[in-house]
């Protein structure tokens, strides 16, 4: 079939009628193991019928309104998302993670006028916009293997934050390169940025709602960020991102009577679904479960991979996951294996590495089918 769209240059097309869980299935009924929960944002499984009672509930009832006139119902999400955060401010629902990312840079500017936008080197925050063009950022390569102790004035940081910055970081994705900052390094920032005035804005669109064994990757460090950025995982499949931020921002907003005008911020159905996914994950003890499924899966890949001279590392933290390969094998190749195989899996292209980011309900099974497979198709 021809297509008429622009697509990934690798795109493999499958006749796919149906999600159901952690499969995909096509015309022939055949199952295909979701390795990748989407664009990791179908975290809970596909076309869960929880999630599907409240899409039919809202279209039955309230969809969309006016940003002058808001349900209740708003606070009760809000205040939930507060709580699992833990910060005393408020909440605001747009659609997608980019456009997020950019409302919570406009928040921070308003609060800080003319003040940078730094961050990470390869920390990928959103899809356009201000995000893609900070001021500065900071090469932390070195780190991952740095033993001295951590200050504002080693090679790395070399006195970088400067007074009113706005940092902005996504704490482990990095491109899809998964990588763990040393909290060390994290606390010397995130204690630089709040001396000199500044602001943290944590991007948790891919980390967050339980991707890495907690509620917000951000809870690893012991951090207090100004603003938490949701997406993806927080509408499992439904376009709806959210902002949650800091007391201190919402009065520098209030009292310069920002408004912001978005057609669909703030609509009941989006964050109606944002709240039956929190309350799914609470109810399946999903957080735990991330934790103890991700690190078992990580163990099994090191020691069933171990002997493969092309396999330069394998890390992660709870299920997100990744394989960096040396350029003699190329990820495509494995990922067209893999789906023959029935199985999908994420690639980076940049970097040579398979991405793993499985709903939270895949099984202990599952993941050993999966590793078993990877393994095969390594060595085929």
């Amino acid at each position: 079939m021809k297509s008429i769209l622009i697509s990934h240059p690798y795109s493999t097309r499958r006749s796919l009628v149906k999600a159901e869980g952690k499969y995909y299935i096509d015309d022939k009924g055949r199952k295909i193991l979701d390795l990748e929960s989407g664009i990791w944002c179908a975290s809970l499984g596909h076309n869960l019928p929880e999630i599907k009672e409240i899409v039919n509930k809202q279209f039955n009832s309230l969809t969309h309104v006016a940003k002058k006139l808001l349900p209740d119902s708003i606070n009760i999400v809000g205040e939930k998302l507060l709580e699992i955060a833990d910060m005393n401010g408020k909440c605001f629902f747009l659609n997608t993670g980019s456009e997020a990312i950019e409302f919570a840079i406009n928040l921070a500017k308003i609060k800080i006028p003319n003040s940078r936008l730094i961050g990470f080197k390869n920390n990928y925050v959103t899809a356009y916009g201000q995000a893609t063009k900070p001021e500065d950022t900071i090469d932390i390569t070195p780190c991952f293997k740095c033993t001295k102790s951590c200050t504002p004035v080693c090679s790395v940081l070399n006195n970088k934050i400067q007074t009113n910055d706005i940092f902005i970081f996504d704490p482990f994705c990095f491109s899809r390169q998964i990588f763990i900052p040393p909290t060390k390094l994290i606390h010397v920032l995130v204690n630089e940025i709040k001396t000199k005035n500044g602001l943290l804005i944590v991007d948790e669109i891919t980390t967050g709602m339980g991707r890495c064994g907690k509620w917000f990757a951000y809870q690893y460090f012991d951090i207090k960020p100004d603003f938490v950025v949701l997406g993806k995982s927080l509408g499992n499949g439904y376009p709806v991102s959210a902002i949650i931020f800091d007391q201190k921002i919402v009065k520098s907003v209030e009292k310069q009577n920002f408004m912001y005008y978005q057609s669909h911020q703030n609509d009941p159905l989006g964050y109606q679904i944002a709240h039956k996914v929190i309350e799914l994950i609470e109810a399946f003890n999903y957080i735990s479960q991330v934790e103890k499924k991700g690190a078992f899966f990580l163990n099994l890949l090191k020691n069933e991979l171990c002997d493969f001279q092309s396999i330069i590392d394998i890390r992660g933290i709870g299920l997100m996951i990744g394989i960096q390969i040396d350029k003699s094998i190329n990820v495509e190749d494995i990922f067209a294996k893999l789906l023959r195989r029935n199985i999908f899996i994420g690639t980076s292209i940049k970097y040579n590495m398979l991405n793993i980011f499985p709903p939270y309900s895949i099984s202990k099974e599952e993941l050993k089918l999966s590793c078993e497979t990877i393994k095969d198709c390594l060595l085929s």
